[in-house]
């Protein structure tokens, strides 16, 4: 059967969303762009809608035409900077949707090349530079007064307003976890400051940037021959990711006392509802499709990617697709560039996929997800490779990390953070890692004066590592020296051992 058919890109979306180092910004951008295709819905048919692309339906090129005028002017009013690509296809044949669907999106691909739109006002020399964007400042912020800002672009000020709605939203969503009070209001609060998340100001103020992908989506969606096989693929991974999610927050609000006892994790608190609402120290930002982005309090980083990628391998869609995914996890300062650690996480994500590519030669290891994880202690602003040729090389060329990490290794890592802990002081840890970047032959010079004062390393993966420091030219300890002090021990139970 024909029909006009319309595709609708959105490009540069984690750009508009993460550009901001304010958390509600990009909270409020991410719902902006969740939502966008919401009114199309309502009002046509649709093949797919959302993460950022849509595949709607008309019944002639007319009528189509005239509803991409009234949306997209719409769109410039009630959400600026957002570039959408509209492609238009008369004779899109929906016996033979595959086909004619990627038809559709070279077509798209073609006038992307072509053309540019511009969807937001640019700066103008008598007017004020908006501090977040750099674009013009034409709207008074009631709304900014804790950020010291009086005037914002409308790009910005937009995504502020819509901030709200997506607290709701996801309030709504988690209502079972957060309402947890015997008087039946809500007890736990998603953080809207990076200040939020649970570090101690001065002493720790680090937060942890997680995204995590699915393998080979791509090919996966390719696979499937109808339309009905596509919407039934990609609502079950929306569903899987939300649910994957929210058996991370069953696991860790439990261990919130615990680790507030410890005072390895220092959570705030305000008044709310005549009593007390606790901030978890994580905050989701993008919950949909196989692609999750979230921030948390640094200590729980590895720990939270770790237990959603978990989670979302036993969904059921997961399950019967054999759908698994790779993490990565960008620990950074809280007043660090937010966009650039967002992009830094993408990047330990693809390095993740890229090792799970070069060792999957069987389908074995196929099956296995994969995590990538860096903290950056400096200023450092390279991609993940360059920084770790600069950095992370002994002085005999040596590599100094085993990163990325299949999911099933983690446990192993985390045994040998606990008994490397436990077994050295601070001040010897702090010493092999000076000499493990002197080199091999230091390395083992250092480990023999440590078995003959009777002290022995943790072994990760093989018994070389605890009498030389390397394994294949490669050593896991700075890895492990580096996690100690953002993975809290009491995170470590008695199943990871």
């Amino acid at each position: 059967m024909n029909k006009t058919a319309v595709f609708i890109d959105i490009m540069s979306i984690q750009k508009y969303i993460f550009s901001s180092n304010q958390l509600k910004d990009n909270i409020g951008a991410s719902h902006i762009i969740e939502s966008i295709f919401d009114e199309l819905k309502e009002k046509f048919e649709y093949s797919y809608a959302g993460g950022g692309s849509a595949l709607i339906y008309f019944n002639t090129a007319t009528e189509a035409k005239n509803a991409m005028k009234e949306w997209s002017a719409n769109l410039l009013q009630t959400a600026p900077g957002i570039v959408p690509f509209i492609t238009i296809e008369e004779n899109f044949d929906t016996s033979t949707y595959a086909e004619s669907r990627k038809r559709i999106i070279n077509k798209s691909i073609k006038q992307k090349n072509e053309f540019i739109p511009i969807t937001a006002l640019s700066a103008f020399g008598i007017t004020a530079d908006c501090p977040k964007t750099g674009l013009s400042s034409e709207i008074f912020c009631e709304k900014c007064a804790d950020e010291d800002i009086s005037y914002l672009s409308s790009v910005s000020y937009t995504k502020i307003l819509k901030a709200e709605e997506a607290n709701n939203k996801i309030r709504n969503y988690f209502k079972d976890i957060l309402n947890n009070d015997d008087n039946g209001l809500d007890k736990y609060e998603f953080p809207d400051k990076f200040d939020e998340m649970g570090g101690t100001k001065d002493e720790n103020n680090h937060i942890a940037v997680v995204h995590i992908d699915g393998n080979d989506m791509g090919l996966l969606f390719k696979q499937q021959a109808t339309e009905e096989e596509i919407k039934k693929l990609s609502a079950g991974l929306t569903d899987s990711v939300k649910s994957s999610f929210k058996q991370v927050l069953q696991k860790l609000i439990p261990l919130i006392d615990k680790l507030k006892y410890n005072r390895e994790i220092t959570l705030k608190e305000k008044k709310a509802n005549n009593g007390k609402l606790i901030l978890l120290p994580v905050r989701p930002i993008v919950l949909g499709g196989d692609d999750v982005t979230f921030v948390c309090d640094a200590r729980i980083g590895l720990w939270c990617a770790t237990e959603f990628i978990k989670a979302f391998e036993l969904q059921d869609i997961c399950r019967e697709n054999k759908i698994t995914a790779c993490g990565g996890v960008s620990i950074v300062k809280t007043n660090y560039p937010f966009y650039r650690a967002y992009k830094m996480a993408e990047d330990l994500c693809n390095t993740a996929k890229k090792k799970r590519r070069n060792e999957s030669d069987n389908s074995a290891a196929a099956a296995d997800s994969y995590i990538d994880f860096h903290i950056s202690f400096g200023g450092m602003s390279d991609s993940i490779d360059r920084i770790r040729i600069k950095n992370y090389k002994s002085a005999d060329n040596k590599l100094l990390y085993k990163r990325p990490y299949k999911i099933k290794e983690i446990p192993k890592l985390l045994n040998c953070i606990k008994e490397l802990k436990e077994k050295l002081p601070q001040s010897k840890i702090k010493k092999f890692r000076e000499v493990l970047y002197s080199g091999k032959i230091a390395a083992e010079e250092f480990i023999k004066e440590l078995n003959y004062r009777g002290n022995t390393l943790p072994v990760f993966s093989h018994s070389d590592e605890a009498k030389k420091g390397f394994s294949d030219d490669k050593s896991p300890y700075i890895d492990i020296i580096e996690l100690m002090d953002f993975y809290p021990l009491s995170l470590i139970s008695k199943e990871d051992l």
